[in-house]
Parts: structure tokens; sequence; C-alpha cells
């Protein structure tokens, strides 16, 4: 069940964000490379963009945020430039895994928390993890049942459990289930709850 907050959170649906799943799938992690990230509306208009370089020479991992922000009640724009260091885990399989290191700081801690995923909070000037920006999920602040009714619960569930069988290439793993398998089983005991309950 979701839950209500009186003075709702910001979301990360409501923040601008990069993630190292994105910067893998257009081959950021090969050396050095530069970029942009764009950012749309609804309707495929540009709201927004930043350079980026991302270098992983000798050890020596960071990706480089580039961009201008404009104060909208002043009008005055500031100019950011700023890297974020990369860390690796090794993968199971071979190779290694990047991750963010968050580079903001609390109360005049340093965050250095390892992430997938950076945000850029509505009114807030450098990327972060959301623990620093203190953001929720929009799932979390609506019921379950609330926007769409029970109905709508059980065919978008029936959605994810469609595409997450598709993808399942591999069921179980030294006799025990995989992770995708076992979030298989969790939706499927989730719909046959819902059904027996209409």
């Amino acid at each position: 069940m979701g839950r209500y907050y009186w003075n709702k959170k910001n979301t990360v649906e409501d923040c601008r964000s990069v993630s190292i799943a994105f910067l893998k799938k257009h081959g950021y992690f090969c050396g050095y490379k530069l970029g942009w990230i764009n950012w749309t509306n609804n309707v495929g208009e540009k709201t927004a963009s930043i350079g980026i370089s991302v270098s992983t020479w000798d050890g020596d991992d960071y990706v480089r945020f580039q961009y201008t922000s404009t104060d909208r009640r002043t009008g005055e724009k500031t100019e950011y430039d700023y890297e974020v260091k990369l860390t690796t885990t090794p993968c199971n399989y071979g190779g290694v895994r990047y991750w963010f290191i968050c580079p903001l700081s609390r109360d005049g801690v340093v965050c250095g928390r390892r992430v997938s995923k950076l945000y850029l909070a509505p009114g807030s000037n450098c990327f972060g993890c959301r623990h620093c920006y203190n953001l929720s999920y929009e799932s979390r602040n609506e019921s379950r049942l609330g926007r769409i009714g029970q109905w709508g619960y059980i065919l978008k569930a029936e959605r994810q459990y469609e595409e997450l069988y598709n993808k399942i290439k591999r069921w179980t793993w030294r006799g025990r289930l995989t992770r995708k398998a076992r979030r298989l089983h969790i939706l499927e005991t989730r719909l046959n709850q819902a059904d027996f309950a209409t």
C-alpha cells in the first residue's frame, strides 16, 4: 500500500537524472568520450541539455558535467562544471560494473554513497543521489488503488508479469530460483490474491 504525505516530497519522476545504464548503453565506458544528454517534454520538445565527458583511463574514473542554469526569477545564468567520481565492482561473469560516488554533502558530511543514478532535484544546482535530496517515488505517494482502481492495478501487474516472463533466460542457478524468477513468483502471488479479492 502506498503512503500519503501531507507535505508531499519531491519524487524522482520530477527530476532530471543521469544513470550508469544510460552511459553504458551509449558506449561511454570506453576510455574517454564526450557527449550530450538532452531531456524532452511529453510532446518531444527539448527542455534541457548538459554536456558530459566520461574518463575511465588509468584508474582516474570520473564523469564531468557541464551545463548552464538560469534563475527563473532574475534571469541570471550560472555556469556549472564539475566532476563526479566513478568506482567499480567486479561482476560475477567477468568485467566490472561502474557506479557514481555521490558528490553532495549534508550538514558538512560528504555523502559518498555508491549509486547507479544521480538526480538534479527541482531548485537544486548539482547532481546527487536521491537520499541527499530526500526524494520519494510517485508510486509511494499515492495508494496503489487510488488512481486507477483495482482493475487498473491488475492490468498493470499482468503487463509487468508478461514482460518479466519474456526477459527470463535462466530460471534457476545452483538449485535456487534466480532473482527475476523470484520476482515473477511474487507478482504471480499478488495477481492470484487480487483475482481472488475481485
